[in-house]
């Protein structure tokens, strides 16, 4: 497996509409653009799970200071993630990937200083989506109220967003335990979890 990395890394077979409809130029090899044609090309090479970081720790989604932060960084995933998704149907690996878009928690829709640009760290009430392998298409499942402060309409716990990828993976999560300290540990925690039976295919 690690004979086949360098080529998996080599673009230099890539056609220019590809490069183009992720936002690469010829000889890129960073970037966001270029972590998800990686990655279609690692999954096209049997790798099983791939992640991918938008940004590290600086210049990233952590508005406190201002929302508007967001707009440059929407903008430079906004293109690749398409291209991926677009590229996976295309060569008929869409049905066997699932490809998950989310991340530690939100932003609340306001400041505690109402002429604050910036928001803070909102657990109760943010989007996350799945597509592809085992997921039903072209639905919205729950909501928040008017403000988007709480989830009030279908509410899925972190918990069960994992159950969730976890069955889609094939995986029973409440009989994926590992042992610790004498105890048995899931990945989905101690709490029940639910698999979310509406959102699949």
């Amino acid at each position: 497996m690690q004979m086949a990395v360098p080529d998996a890394f080599n673009f230099a077979d890539e056609s220019q509409d590809t490069l183009d409809s992720y936002g690469l130029k010829p000889d890129q090899k960073t970037g966001f653009g270029w972590q998800c044609l990686a990655a279609r090309r690692l999954v096209e090479r049997g790798v099983r799970f791939v992640e991918l970081i938008d940004t590290g720790s600086s210049g990233n989604w952590d508005a406190h200071g201002d929302m508007m932060t967001h707009v440059p960084l929407a903008k430079n995933v906004d293109q690749p993630v398409a291209a991926l998704i677009r590229d996976l149907k295309q060569r008929g690996m869409f049905n066997e990937t699932i490809v998950v878009w989310t991340t530690e928690f939100g932003r609340t829709p306001f400041n505690k200083d109402a002429d604050h640009k910036g928001r803070e760290h909102h657990p109760t009430g943010f989007s996350s989506w799945l597509a592809g392998a085992g997921v039903k298409r072209g639905i919205v499942h729950g909501a928040t109220n008017e403000i988007g402060m709480y989830a009030v309409n279908k509410p899925v716990h972190v918990r069960d967003f994992h159950a969730n990828i976890l069955h889609l993976m094939g995986f029973d999560h409440e009989n994926l335990a590992y042992r610790n300290a004498g105890l048995d540990f899931r990945l989905t925690g101690v709490e029940h979890a639910d698999v979310v039976k509406e959102i699949l295919a």
